[in-house]
């Protein structure tokens, strides 16, 4: 039987040496390196002081200038033109004031080197005027915010691009303090925020002037050699006054060598969040994104027959696994090609890939791989081992008929589902055709008729919600430096290819997105993308066929009688029409079927795939 007193004496001595002030003091020690001090945080006059400047650029002003600092060759151009894209494709009001366009203008054509001397008083003056005249013209649109009736339109915010070298402090501070004065820009808050592009890489830097020697107004016509020495002398006479930003008072970002390192000073705010990681991921290098919709699950006919609809997790049917097969075959021959192309113009880079996949090395026959028929222009992944078909960096949407689009055998690289790449959310009219949400909400549907980009879905999302969401992608793709392809929907394409195309983005809902149909963009050396349009397939759908574009449908010489033949559904044309008049066709993000006797959907010209002369279908805004 336990001695009670002897019980209580052990209880005790466990609960004292539990908290003793060595154990005690362990586990705090122990919380610490956690956790840190679990003290609440208060305010000091050292705190507030260290963020006043914070408190005041994390306000997002309506107005916003980019004042570009640097000497000549150094990519200011191209980075005003990505940032003007950008910036107004995620929704800001954006524009270009290039001083060297006033300067051009205010002299009367180009200036040879000896106008930029610093000693030449008059073209001194010349060019000071030159700036003052874009610096007032810049001014003046960022404060205009009127429409041309006269209306306030819906108060965007405002970013003006300050494309000159403004190569000296005495420069910048005019630009400051011309920005930001407060009497004569009393009630005019606006931010002023530098980027300085420093290149020191020769090799870059002589590729840089090439193309300013063969794109510049100020060289039209004049031979290469002589336009290199003048720019060269023009290059030395800037920078014989030039003055890097070292005011850490500032607000300010600085590139080297074109985005391999980047400084930022009181960055904060839309800044740090959306404009430095795009900074950051552009870059000159050449690589294909390649964009192509999810194939098809099941075919247009069925779908009259039993009048379904589109279930999210829909697998691919016959004419989507078809597609799947010329999709590999196509990536991997686009793609090969590409590797190819880079190591002729420099061996050693094979060694090249993306940020997610890695490098990629040429392949080498090994113990591992005997009884493989891999040809010269394979490749292996860093492993050294794992055969790899080409490299790609693969971005899909959650959807299974996406991610299926690329289920590839022998593809060893994981592909990035991405939810950010989902088709637009449709809220509580989810699965619902056009036609049908016009029935059950006409006042709703009214409003998405008069703005199909900013009107939301109720409980779900709008054009403009689904642009934010693809801001990140938008990143990952640019700052790739190997082949990319993205597979989603119609919504998320439209969104995309305005990107790209550096079209309006509140219009992206009247691009067509095709089926079995991949578009191809390629950089372009001013900044923007070259696009091609690469039909893998015959449409299933026969109203997607342009007839003008039978040899782009058929690599086979199909004549055009028989290039319908080559879908399934052309066979059941006529009975598809007679269903058409009392089955409602379904439609979702990646399928387009809406009955072209359904009036109100021709009441704006956004909500069309196509023009209505051209073809008697419309493409789903979803």
């Amino acid at each position: 039987m336990l001695n009670p007193t002897s019980s209580n004496k052990r209880l005790d001595m466990t609960k004292n040496e539990s908290t003793s002030p060595t154990r005690r003091d362990h586990a705090n020690s122990q919380d610490y390196y956690k956790k840190g001090s679990a003290e609440v945080a208060t305010e000091s006059a050292v705190t507030l002081a260290k963020i006043q400047h914070r408190l005041r650029l994390t306000k997002k002003s309506e107005r916003l200038v980019l004042v570009l600092v640097g000497l000549p060759g150094r990519g200011k151009s191209f980075i005003a033109r990505k940032l003007e894209n950008f910036l107004s494709w995620r929704g800001s009001e954006c524009k270009v004031f290039n001083v060297g366009k006033y300067r051009r203008q205010a002299a009367a054509g180009a200036c040879a080197a000896d106008f930029f001397d610093a000693n030449n008083a008059a073209a001194s003056n010349l060019r000071q005027q030159a700036a003052s005249m874009a610096l007032e013209d810049l001014l003046h649109w960022i404060d205009d915010f009127a429409t041309t009736d006269g209306e306030t339109s819906m108060r965007k915010d405002r970013i003006a691009i300050f494309d000159a070298t403004n190569s000296t402090k005495e420069r910048r501070d005019w630009v400051l303090k011309e920005c930001t004065c407060n009497i004569k820009r009393a009630g005019k808050p606006t931010g002023v925020v530098f980027v300085e592009s420093i290149c020191d890489d020769k090799e870059l830097l002589h590729t840089n002037l090439m193309t300013k020697v063969n794109n510049s107004p100020d060289y039209k016509g004049m031979d290469p050699e002589e336009a290199m020495a003048d720019l060269m002398k023009r290059v030395q006479k800037y920078e014989d006054q030039y003055e890097t930003i070292d005011d850490d008072s500032l607000s300010y970002i600085k590139i080297f060598n074109l985005s391999s390192k980047v400084l930022v000073n009181h960055i904060y705010g839309r800044m740090a969040k959306s404009i430095v990681p795009a900074l950051m991921a552009w870059n000159i290098g050449t690589r294909p994104i390649f964009v192509c919709r999810a194939g098809q699950t099941t075919s247009e006919f069925d779908r009259l027959h039993v009048n379904s609809r589109m279930a999210r997790s829909e697998s691919l049917g016959s004419n989507g696994k078809a597609f799947r097969n010329a999709l590999f075959g196509f990536m991997k021959e686009e793609c090969l090609d590409f590797m190819r192309r880079r190591k002729e113009v420099f061996a050693p880079a094979m060694n090249t890939g993306t940020s997610i996949s890695g490098l990629m090395n040429t392949f080498t026959k090994d113990a591992e791989c005997k009884g493989e028929d891999w040809s010269d222009g394979d490749y292996v992944g860093t492993d050294g081992t794992t055969p790899l078909p080409f490299p790609c960096h693969i971005m899909t949407s959650t959807m299974p008929r996406a991610r299926q689009t690329v289920n590839w055998d022998h593809y060893p690289y994981q592909v990035e589902m991405l939810s950010n790449l989902n088709p637009l959310d449709k809220g509580d009219f989810m699965g619902m055709e056009l036609e049908e949400i016009a029935q059950r909400d006409p006042e709703w549907y009214e409003h998405l008729v008069a703005d199909p980009f900013l009107t939301r879905f109720p409980g779900g999302e709008c054009y403009g919600d689904l642009t934010s969401r693809l801001e990140s992608i938008v990143v990952d793709m640019e700052q790739q430096v190997g082949p990319v392809l993205v597979v989603s929907h119609v919504s998320v394409i439209q969104a995309l290819v305005s990107y790209f195309r550096n079209s309006k983005i509140e219009e992206c809902t009247g691009i067509e997105i095709p089926l079995n149909t991949v578009l191809k963009f390629t950089p372009a050396k001013g900044g923007g993308w070259q696009e091609t349009s690469h039909r893998l397939l015959p449409s299933p759908c026969p109203s997607e066929v342009n007839l003008s574009e039978v040899d782009i449908c058929s690599s086979s010489g199909n004549s055009e009688s028989n290039i319908y033949a080559l879908s399934p559904e052309y066979r059941v044309e006529k009975e598809r029409k007679s269903f058409a008049a009392k089955l409602s066709p379904p439609i979702w993000g990646d399928h387009l079927k809406i009955d072209p006797a359904f009036a109100p959907l021709r009441r704006h010209n956004s909500l069309d795939g196509r023009n209505p002369p051209k073809s008697d279908r419309q493409q789903s805004v979803i």
